[in-house]
């Protein structure tokens, strides 16, 4: 079964191009989206809680929702080792974030112990879908919630269908993107059930 319907695999960002990505994407055109995603991807998540952000790349998302939510533990992972040199820097004093090396499909994190999984702009970076969503299911807590952020014109036709064969509920959370790529960007959100008693 194919996971990634794009005409291309895409690589792992990383070199010169770094630091040019950082400024124009996340700080120009995903500034306010970060902030909306930010408050949206905790609403629920207890004080304690711990949130994961898969593809952090320069880890502005993981610093914003540790800038909103302080008593939580958030983590970011990214694959390439020049993304993450740059969010440890953005990171560097905020009490309670870490930035780790790894990929959508092999989390370090136990069994359902994740509160909330987002991704943003990077779910087109996956080298599988399926395995992914099944590794991000795999880590949350049963409530626990997933959001998937990226770029229409990126995303994978058959996301939601996957998400759902990876055990998760879509749910109909409402995140108005906002800013200047707001209306490119589609948010899949979902929930992992509660275990049966």
């Amino acid at each position: 079964m194919p996971t990634h319907h794009h005409p291309h695999q895409h690589g792992v960002i990383g070199g010169w191009v770094v630091r040019p990505y950082d400024w124009f994407v996340g700080g120009v055109v995903m500034r306010s989206t970060y902030r909306r995603i930010a408050e949206a991807v905790t609403v629920g998540v207890p004080d304690g809680g711990r949130v994961v952000d898969v593809g952090t790349g320069p880890g502005r998302l993981v610093a914003e929702i540790a800038r909103r939510r302080p008593g939580l533990d958030v983590t970011g992972i990214d694959p390439s080792q020049d993304m993450l040199v740059r969010a440890r820097s953005r990171t560097a004093g905020v009490p309670r974030t870490r930035v780790l090396p790894g990929t959508a499909e092999d989390l370090p994190f136990e069994n359902e112990s994740v509160d909330a999984v987002v991704s943003s702009l990077s779910s087109h970076h996956w080298a599988d879908t399926a395995e992914a969503l099944a590794e991000q299911a795999r880590v949350l807590r049963p409530g626990g919630r997933l959001w998937v952020v990226d770029l229409r014109s990126h995303l994978d036709e058959d996301l939601g269908d996957e998400i759902t064969a990876a055990g998760l509920r879509l749910s109909d959370d409402d995140l108005r993107l906002v800013g200047p790529v707001g209306g490119r960007l589609v948010c899949l959100a979902a929930r992992k059930p509660l275990a049966a008693a």
